[in-house]
């Protein structure tokens, strides 16, 4: 009797403390392009497959021809590891799309248009400077396995640039498309105008990465669409004021759900954290304080995104990023959003930025 009431209390013990775990898998295609970094190709946990940034090489390292050519390998790459977690691209609610070339965008999305001919996810573009393995397209997708659980909504106030929606609904979540202006001030009275028609306020935004070609705070970047200066890419969580959801401006992170919490991007402000291998350190000990505030930490990173100024420090981010993950790492997504500049007095002193998903 002892024995069994020992294993009743030890069963309710392991229930209590771990019961809200979603199951996590990592999701590996059986040929598909090779990653390139400590990532995995995808995870997929609880109602959503997260899929790293995939570029225009196949599983032999071959880059075909012609930007058409390479975009279709791309999407063919995402498209192998959607399948290989048992869902297809009908099931993906947000891209984040960067390009080499802004000026290849118009031929990139007629192939991006022929995998999603209803219904697009939302999406963000932006030009950067350079990406892992010399690829000319990089593609990172979210999908939701539940399709039932997946709405479209058509914004007046915001008409996404090119094959896409202007957000996607899934439960109380809202992934919005890039939200673009010709200036900061233009972007953010736009993003305003596109919550306010969706119902949705700016406590509700639990992700907010923002873009701009001339403004070093943000993340600077190369190009946007159509000329723009500035963009912002949102996520944001249906609900009333004083839900979990709501942040703070002054939060590193923030929950959408019971599970899933959202980190938007962040830099090393650390002076005498001068190198990558340093600020990459200095980053990963601030986002682990943010998520441990949400019960989280960096082992339920489930995605993350990581913005390099220099490509050529890849393979020393590369280490010393890997030294905060086990053998089944987050997907990620990388890229060198600006050409360098001689003079980086102007610009701010972070190497490196990085935003991450975690589900716990």
């Amino acid at each position: 009797m002892i024995r069994f009431l020992s294993t009743v209390i030890l069963f309710l013990i392991l229930g209590w403390c771990c019961g809200d775990a979603q199951e996590r898998k990592v999701v590996v295609p059986a040929s598909a392009a090779k990653p390139v970094g400590p990532y995995s190709p995808g995870i997929s946990v609880g109602n959503y497959l997260y899929v790293s940034g995939q570029g225009v090489r196949d599983a032999n390292g071959a880059m075909p021809n012609g930007i058409e050519a390479q975009t279709r390998q791309c999407l063919d790459n995402v498209k192998a590891i959607v399948e290989a977690a048992g869902l297809t691209m009908a099931h993906v609610v947000h891209m984040q799309l960067y390009l080499e070339k802004m000026s290849d965008f118009e031929a990139v999305d007629r192939v991006y248009a022929t995998y999603f001919p209803r219904s697009p996810p939302a999406r963000i573009v932006v030009g950067v400077a350079k990406m892992p393995t010399d690829t000319t397209v990089e593609l990172t997708a979210v999908a939701v396995r539940d399709p039932q659980s997946k709405k479209v909504l058509s914004l007046i106030h915001l008409k996404p640039v090119g094959h896409a929606s202007s957000a996607v609904v899934v439960g109380d979540r809202v992934y919005l498309s890039g939200v673009y202006g010709k200036t900061v001030e233009a972007t953010q009275r736009n993003l305003q105008r596109a919550l306010n028609e969706a119902k949705l306020g700016v406590g509700q935004v639990v992700f907010r990465n923002e873009y701009s070609t001339k403004t070093p705070s943000m993340i600077l970047v190369n190009e946007l669409p159509e000329g723009a200066r500035a963009a912002v890419s949102v996520v944001a969580v249906r609900g009333a004021t004083g839900k979990s959801g709501v942040r703070k401006s002054s939060d590193v992170c923030a929950a959408a759900d019971a599970g899933t919490i959202f980190c938007s991007v962040q830099m090393s402000t650390a002076s005498d954290e001068r190198g990558v291998g340093g600020q990459v350190r200095a980053l990963m000990n601030s986002l682990q304080a943010g998520l441990e505030k949400h019960g989280a930490t960096l082992s339920h990173v489930t995605a993350s995104n990581v913005y390099l100024d220099e490509i050529k420090e890849f393979k020393l981010m590369n280490e010393t990023y890997a030294s905060f993950f086990s053998n089944s790492p987050p997907t990620r997504t990388t890229v060198q959003p600006f050409t360098p500049v001689a003079d980086r007095s102007r610009l701010a002193p972070a190497l490196i930025r990085i935003s991450v998903v975690a589900v716990k």
